[in-house]
């Protein structure tokens, strides 16, 4: 049995084609990344600032001793102290300016070279903290508490450190919870 053929009803003509190719579209990269790579660049630059008001305190350390005496002098940190904070400011302070430009240019690189630097320049600032001895005699904070000056300037250095690489740290990778990172 033959089916009628409707007169009313469209008929399809043409040629077929190939199947469609879906081209993905690429998002732009998310702000948040470029303004964070801004940051650490900032903030690498503020340090090699402050290394250069650490080597300067050792000038200010020898004009106190030469004026007001070598007494002064048992009052004030050792000038090693100074000079090696400095020293790691001012390189921790030239990797940031080189992993935020690379963070801030989409650079996947730029971000794990940030929290290797914020983890090294951390334990060796704390070491040097650590190792060095306060100058005054007597140091407790209360007479008979066992407590010295040093012994809590120590460890509030490295409670500061331990929570200064945790916020630097997801600080510096808040990019890549980002679905649309962009980094390369």
């Amino acid at each position: 049995m033959v089916m009628p053929v409707d007169p009313n009803a469209t008929t399809l003509t043409g040629t077929t084609s190939s199947h469609p190719v879906i081209i993905p579209m690429e998002d732009d990269p998310h702000v948040i990344t470029k303004i964070i790579g801004i940051s650490i660049m900032c903030i690498g630059g503020m340090q090699m600032l402050g290394s250069l008001f650490s080597f300067g305190t050792i000038g200010l350390n020898n004009w106190l001793e030469s004026t007001m005496g070598p007494e002064v002098g048992g009052a004030l940190l050792p000038s090693w102290f100074y000079a090696a904070s400095g020293l790691i400011a001012l390189i921790a302070g030239g990797v940031y300016l080189y992993s935020g430009y690379q963070v801030q240019t989409y650079q996947k690189k730029g971000i794990w070279i940030t929290l290797g630097v914020v983890l090294a320049s951390n334990f060796a600032t704390l070491l040097i903290n650590l190792s060095v001895e306060y100058p005054q005699g007597d140091t407790e904070v209360y007479p008979g508490s066992g407590i010295d000056v040093q012994l809590l300037s120590q460890g509030t250095a490295a409670l500061g450190s331990i929570c200064g690489m945790l916020f630097c740290g997801i600080i510096t990778i808040l990019p890549l919870f980002f679905a649309n990172h962009g980094l390369r």
